[in-house]
């Protein structure tokens, strides 16, 4: 069977995930992240104040303020396109096995975005009808070796 963008990010209304955030100081964060309204295309997506706005397209998942995609079709790894923040975005895996405290996950895809502005690396596993069960950013500094980053585990989910 061949995975749909859709597949990887289920955005139902009503979908919910939570993350222990982990940004390198002695505790981690918790995060929610719920899917506030979706019409078949257009969906919101909360995590606390912020909102994001998807469009899902038959060619994958659209942001449509930043003219840039969250997943791309055709879920092989080698696709690749123009991600947020002008990074570039890229399938390196469709295989992954993912351990997260909501539970071990397989065939899971792992997408790296590289580039852009602020030199940001993001590395993200999607797991079929589960969504985003691990991201890593990765902030490398202009001026010194330094990096900072910042890592969100999936701890619990609700989707339908």
């Amino acid at each position: 069977m061949q995975l749909e963008p859709r597949d990887l990010y289920p955005l139902n209304a009503g979908n919910a995930w939570s993350y222990d955030v982990d940004s390198g100081n002695a505790t981690t964060t918790l995060a929610v992240t719920r899917v506030h309204s979706f019409d078949g295309r257009d969906a919101e997506v909360r995590t606390g104040e912020a909102r994001l706005r998807y469009q899902v397209r038959p060619e994958g998942i659209f942001l449509p303020e930043e003219g840039a995609w969250l997943i791309k079709s055709p879920i092989e790894e080698g696709t690749a396109w123009r991600a947020r923040g002008g990074r570039t975005g890229r399938i390196v895996a469709t295989n992954r096995s993912q351990d997260t405290p909501a539970g071990k996950f397989e065939d899971c895809v792992e997408i790296r975005e590289a580039g852009g502005e602020l030199d940001l690396q993001v590395r993200t596993i999607y797991c079929p009808r589960i969504g985003p069960v691990l991201v890593t950013s990765t902030m490398r500094s202009k001026t010194s070796p330094r990096s900072l980053s910042v890592q969100a585990t999936l701890r619990g989910y609700e989707t339908q």
